[in-house]
């Protein structure tokens, strides 16, 4: 559990370093270049990646806080393919954005905050929470401090999107869901009734 904790620590530490620190993150961008400095950062990151990931399926005790109805499992389905959805809301591969880009400020770190919803609704184990609830907290402050940062500068100018960027859109939703299907069957998590 302790290895789970100190993942998420880092993990968002690494996301929310230029923001809580920007004077230091540009003194080492200036002493040691931003390539440097981004892999500074990015030790932090793939650190807590690594580090959550062992400590979550090596865990040999966990506490049950709560069980979920079985109906929940279609809501979780539902809600993770929308947070997969915003997640790759701002991808435009070969120039073409999705009309609804136009309609979300923060997408990826929305669609955070629903993936961790959406698995908090089906596991309700102590680690779980600390988890997923985590990573969704720092999903909220993540948002509230670029808000704040970016109260005062102007929106930028987005495109408004395409129908090829439409259906791109959807089309890469659909193989992230099916790819993600079959890494929980082989992690040894399958709540798919379906197969």
């Amino acid at each position: 559990m302790y290895i789970v904790i100190s993942g998420i620590f880092l993990f968002t530490f690494g996301h929310m370093f230029k923001r809580l620190f920007p004077s230091l993150r540009e003194y080492i961008d200036r002493k040691f270049g931003e390539k440097l400095g981004k892999g500074f950062v990015g030790l932090f990151l793939v650190s807590g990646f690594l580090l959550i990931s062992f400590g979550y399926y090596h865990n040999e005790f966990d506490i049950y806080l709560y069980y979920s109805p079985p109906w929940l499992y279609a809501v979780t389905h539902l809600m993770m393919f929308c947070s997969l959805g915003l997640i790759t809301l701002k991808e435009a591969p070969f120039g073409h954005a999705s009309r609804l880009k136009k309609y979300f400020k923060h997408p990826m770190l929305t669609g955070l905050i629903v993936w961790s919803a959406s698995h908090l609704l089906i596991n309700g184990t102590l680690m779980a929470v600390i988890l997923f609830g985590g990573l969704g907290v720092w999903g909220a402050i993540e948002i509230y401090l670029l808000e704040k940062n970016n109260s005062n500068a102007p929106e930028p100018e987005e495109s408004q999107g395409t129908l090829i960027g439409d259906m791109s859109f959807l089309g890469r939703i659909i193989l992230i869901y099916v790819i993600l299907i079959l890494i929980h069957i082989y992690l040894g998590g399958n709540v798919y009734p379906f197969l």
